[in-house]
């Protein structure tokens, strides 16, 4: 040993103060946690914070949720309430996901979908991109997960982004309803979207829509009602109809749209997936353009099953996949 390391002082004069910051970091630490968990039960949530609440909630880009304060059929009632308490709303269809499972055999939480709108404000949405109407009406899902009731929609940035539309001017109006709409269902008004991951998930959606787009051999007539028989003669059946042309009084050149299902293959989707109940059931969009040819759209499978992370149902996607381009090629082609 050298004599520097002989002669220099002890350490051991020093532990006494690292022991005394320790044990008032410990103290420190355990008043901030007293403070919290406080805070949490002052604030009547019994510790279920705002900021865990966002945090578990389902992620679905393009959709808005919120958890309700009330129960499945408290939530349902409200929203039901408030769409029949304003004049400017027609509800143009109910699905009740989980009775239509039931039907089928199968076993679903509740979970039902409300269709709804007003051709005043949807109308300049499809004079700018016809496509929109293949997510017009809109629609508000109610669902029960766990002893969760969450409420979701599809923001009107989501159908901005999906369909081009961003220039229309009743979309800020829109936004306004579902937001309220959803605040009067769940008794709650916060708002728990994260706007830079918005944003994010809306530029992927823009680059990769999912809408397929096939044109017509044959007029509109002709083809919706080829379209029509091959629904109806397949195990699918027609849940409801949307003469969108019709309810814009001459606005749009004509615009239809057919809303089907099977429920033995659009549950096990919802039972894996349960805000899958938004894109269900399958919806196809006939359309004639500003040419006079007639145009089919519809939803590929693959971006309904990115949206909502359907993983391990591959044979029913396969299935409805399948069905589709038959309905499809049935309905834009006699070869």
């Amino acid at each position: 040993m050298n004599d520097a390391h002989r002669n220099a002082p002890s350490q051991r004069p020093c532990a006494p103060s690292r022991r005394l910051r320790t044990t008032a970091l410990l103290l420190l630490a355990g008043a901030m946690i007293g403070i919290n968990v406080s805070a949490a039960h002052a604030d009547g949530s019994g510790g279920r914070q705002h900021g865990s609440r966002c945090h578990r909630r389902p992620h679905v880009p393009g959709m808005v949720v919120t958890e309700s304060r009330q129960d499945f059929d408290d939530t349902w009632a409200a929203l039901i309430g408030a769409l029949d308490d304003n004049p400017s709303i027609t509800v143009v269809a109910t699905v009740d996901h989980a009775a239509a499972a039931a039907g089928a055999g199968l076993d679903l939480e509740p979970n039902r979908v409300v269709v709804f709108g007003n051709p005043a404000l949807g109308t300049p949405i499809m004079e700018v991109g016809r496509t929109a109407g293949l997510d017009l009406p809109q629609k508000i899902l109610v669902w029960e997960d766990r002893q969760r009731v969450f409420v979701g929609y599809n923001s009107v940035d989501y159908l901005a982004a999906r369909h081009d539309v961003g220039d229309a001017d009743t979309l800020e109006t829109i936004a306004g309803a579902l937001s309220g709409l959803a605040a009067t269902a769940t008794g709650d008004e916060r708002n728990c979207e994260s706007r830079w991951r918005h944003d994010r998930v809306l530029r992927r959606v823009a680059r990769r829509p999912g809408v397929v787009t096939v044109a017509s051999d044959a007029d509109f007539d002709t083809t919706w009602s080829r379209l029509l028989a091959a629904i109806e003669g397949s195990p699918a059946s027609v849940a409801f109809t949307v003469d969108h042309g019709a309810n814009a009084a001459g606005v749009l050149e004509p615009t239809r749209l057919v809303v089907f299902g099977n429920p033995n293959l659009g549950t096990p989707l919802m039972q894996r997936s349960p805000t899958a109940g938004i894109d269900l059931p399958i919806k196809i969009l006939v359309w004639e353009d500003a040419n006079g040819v007639t145009q089919v759209s519809t939803t590929d499978v693959r971006f309904l099953k990115r949206r909502h992370r359907l993983q391990h149902v591959r044979e029913s996607l396969d299935a409805i996949d399948g069905a589709i381009d038959n309905f499809v090629t049935a309905a834009t082609s006699t070869t």
